[in-house]
């Protein structure tokens, strides 16, 4: 046995000879292009670089990328630094030529000795395995890294090669590369290290990591042998003349500038999973995808977006709430059935909901109508949930929309003075009823006719007043395909009908018709998004002009060369405009909307808004109502000159009641439009927006007043003629009568609309 070992030893060290001189002569490096060919160059190697997310105004709100990494120019490291990073790991680099010939026999013996496994390889030799995504101690992978670590050294130079080398080797904490170590060790950019610093993250590359057999040269695992490995590192330079014996004398090993760590403190990536702004981030990566840039997360750019955090903080500050729910599994015939039932509701102190019942849910959307930036978003509270605000999922399966109830209003009026009506037409409000004939039964949530008009009341009236007959009428007069038609210009893009089915508007076979929407959609039955209905408020306020919503300002990348953040041509901010309707409609239905806002109105500015309340459509197998009278989506949207924001308060998960603390029904008036009001007053302070007037309109000047169903009062009888001259008649000897006292007007409080459950089908056309 002892001489069977002997032989084997010797065979080994015989190989390992011919090893070393295969690599030393042409014919080695000949044959090893096949080994070079099957791996990237380092050029071509796509780093894992983290991409960093910021709001406009400056705020970092995101780090993507599976690993955490910053890429550092070496020009911007000193020569003492960059020598101390190296010294541990490769004093001898600038010797070689990419193949250390004394480490690699060095390591050799102590391999087939028994001692410490060593991989022997020098810097560019390591980086070469990176490359090649190869982490085997064998000698076939020894031959390679040789072969591509000499053709490494002839075509690029020293600083090059230690710059591929040091922002992609690990360094522990989650860092990979100088830059993302400089902040997890130290909390700095890597070029303010100094030289006893440099020398703890060169010491640490021997081993970041505990091992089973070793805690490795992390302070914080091993505080003892990361000393001495630093000593090791500074001797190293000392050694090579890269530091003077005083300076060595004088270092102090950097106790007191180190951080402390918790695992997974510094991942690659935070702020997608862990806060409001993660839903951001999804719409980042849409508009990325669409310039056709795969690596945007991993890629080392620096994204600004449209979100402004000041705007963002007083919408979060309304809002902000977290669900915890907890799961429940059973197993029966081998089957495991889980549930997840709903537990509790945090709030951040002060918002809207705090105290608020555990199922409220409420999702806004701000956005500036000057230039479509989305300026704040909350549609949940992180970006891996279901999006309140948006639109989830794809294809059959997508979902997300709310009812919008008679908030949607805003386009039926549109769409009725651009097809001839007048703010100033006049309607019989009457309810209808399919006893009385009627093709569908629809209320005015509970108000009759408005006593100062009684069935001639004005469109204008009925706006504020939020009826709903007059707007089943006009989607029935003009057809839902104009209303449908308005919306999708204002910047609706996806509805919601009946059967589930999500109808992107304007795309090709986007149903638009009777069959897909009734004229209940005129006052609002079919869901769309928050983001949608902010974005068509937008359009409003910008009198008229349609500018798509968007979340990416600009898309930069750094220069490897100079470390300066440039501009990447052909990304960025592309505001996408058109006109949806005329200025003197957008500007009339403002004119309407200006007086709907009542006790929510804004500290010293114009505002304009619209309410929405949607009752809850369940119905038990017989038709019954489940919860009669109770609602379950309530809106409020309106903007000013500067920003234009909606804001939806309905349930997480499952439709129930949505009542508040005291028990009252929640309707648009009261808890959406408080947020609104909150956020808005907050929002124009923070960002120092100055007060801006809204446009009066034409006061009823456009379209025919004389178009709509209204039954006219009749006519009082005219008086008589008298018979003779002034002054020559007799004075009357009959008793004089007085006529009856006009009605006085209507002094309801503000209304609070609660249309026909969304559960009501259409008839057959």
């Amino acid at each position: 046995m002892a001489a069977d070992a002997k032989r084997r030893k010797r065979r080994a060290l015989i190989a390992a000879a011919i090893g070393v001189a295969i690599m030393l002569s042409g014919v080695g490096l000949i044959a090893g292009t096949y080994f070079y060919a099957k791996t990237p160059r380092p050029e071509e190697l796509a780093l894992k670089e983290n991409t960093e997310v910021f709001s406009v105004d400056g705020k970092q709100i995101a780090k993507l990328g599976a690993e955490n990494r910053t890429v550092v120019p070496m020009e911007t490291l000193s020569e003492p630094v960059r020598n101390a990073l190296i010294a541990g790991e490769d004093k001898n680099f600038y010797q070689h030529n990419g193949i250390d010939l004394w480490g690699i026999a060095r390591a050799a013996w102590n391999n087939l000795t028994g001692g410490e496994t060593q991989g022997a390889s020098t810097i560019t030799q390591q980086y070469a395995r990176a490359a090649a995504d190869d982490l085997e101690i064998t000698y076939a992978r020894k031959m390679r890294e040789a072969v591509m670590a000499r053709k490494l050294e002839e075509e690029f130079s020293k600083t090059q090669i230690m710059g591929f080398y040091l922002n992609t080797v690990y360094f522990g904490r989650s860092a990979y590369g100088v830059g993302a170590a400089a902040q997890a060790y130290f909390g700095k950019p890597a070029a303010e290290l100094t030289v006893p610093e440099a020398a703890v993250l060169g010491a640490v590359l021997r081993q970041p990591e505990p091992s089973d057999s070793f805690a490795g040269y992390d302070p914080h695992h091993n505080s003892a042998a990361a000393r001495e490995r630093w000593n090791y590192v500074l001797n190293n330079m000392v050694e090579m003349g890269w530091l003077s014996a005083a300076d060595r004398q004088a270092a102090e090993y950097p106790e007191k500038s180190l951080k402390p760590y918790k695992p997974g403190q510094h991942a690659g990536e935070w702020g997608y999973q862990d806060r409001p702004t993660g839903n951001v981030i999804n719409y980042v990566a849409d508009e990325m995808r669409a310039w056709n840039i795969p690596d945007w997360r991993s890629g080392g750019y620096r994204i600004t977006t449209s979100i402004d955090s000041r705007a963002q903080a007083a919408l979060e500050k309304q809002i902000n709430r977290t669900h915890q729910w907890k799961r429940t599994c059973t197993t029966k015939d081998g089957k495991e059935t889980c549930t997840e039932t709903l537990e509790k509701a945090v709030d951040a102190k002060g918002t809207q909901l705090a105290g608020q019942p555990k199922n409220l849910m409420a999702a806004a959307v701000a956005i500036d109508p000057r230039n479509g930036r989305v300026i704040a978003y909350y549609g949940g509270n992180d970006g891996t949930g279901v999006d309140y605000a948006g639109s989830n999922g794809s294809g059959a399966e997508e979902f997300g929309g709310h009812p919008p109830a008679s908030s949607f209003k805003i386009y039926t009026l549109a769409a009725a003075l651009e097809n001839g009506y007048s703010i100033k037409s006049r309607f019989d409000s009457s309810p209808l009823s399919k006893k009385n004939g009627d093709e569908a039964d629809v209320s005015n949530s509970g108000r009759d006719n408005d006593v100062s008009c009684g069935k001639y009341c004005t469109l204008e009236l009925m706006t504020v007043k939020s009826y709903n007959v007059p707007f089943f009428k006009i989607a029935r007069e003009i057809g839902p395909e104009k209303v449908v038609d308005l919306a999708r210009r204002a910047g609706v893009t996806t509805m919601w009908s009946n059967d589930g089915k999500a109808q992107h508007l304007g795309q090709d076979g986007a149903k638009t018709g009777r069959e897909t929407f009734y004229y209940q959609v005129g006052f609002g039955q079919y869901p769309i998004t928050v983001l949608d209905h902010a974005s068509g408020a937008a359009t409003f306020a910008a009198h008229g002009t349609y500018r798509k919503p968007h979340f990416v300002v600009k898309v930069e990348r750094k220069d490897r060369q100079t470390g300066e953040w440039k501009p990447v041509e052909g990304l960025g901010e592309k505001v996408e405009s058109r006109k949806a309707f005329t200025t003197e409609i957008a500007d009339e239905v403002t004119s309407v909307l200006k007086q709907i806002p009542g006790v929510h109105s804004l500290s010293g500015r114009e505002a304009a808004g619209k309410t929405g309340t949607w009752e809850n459509g369940q119905r038990k197998a017989n038709g019954e109502k489940v919860y009669p009278g109770k609602n379950s989506h309530a809106w409020f949207v309106g903007y000013t000159p500067q920003i234009a924001a909606a804001v939806w308060v309905g349930n997480v998960r499952q439709e129930l009641p949505i009542v508040d603390k005291n028990g009252d029904n929640i309707a648009g008036a009261r808890l959406p439009g408080q947020i609104w009001e909150e956020f808005m007053n907050e929002a124009h302070k923070a960002m120092n927006l100055k007060p801006e007037p809204l446009p009066d309109g034409t006061d009823g000047r456009i379209g025919d007043p004389d178009k709509g169903d209204g039954a006219s009062p009749a006519a009082p009888p005219p008086s008589p003629t008298p018979s003779c001259q002034p002054g020559e008649c007799e004075p009357s000897t009959e008793p004089s009568s007085s006529p009856e006292p006009e009605p006085e007007p209507s002094k309801s409080p503000s209304p609070k609309p609660n249309p026909p459950s969304p559960s009501v089908k259409p008839p057959n056309p």
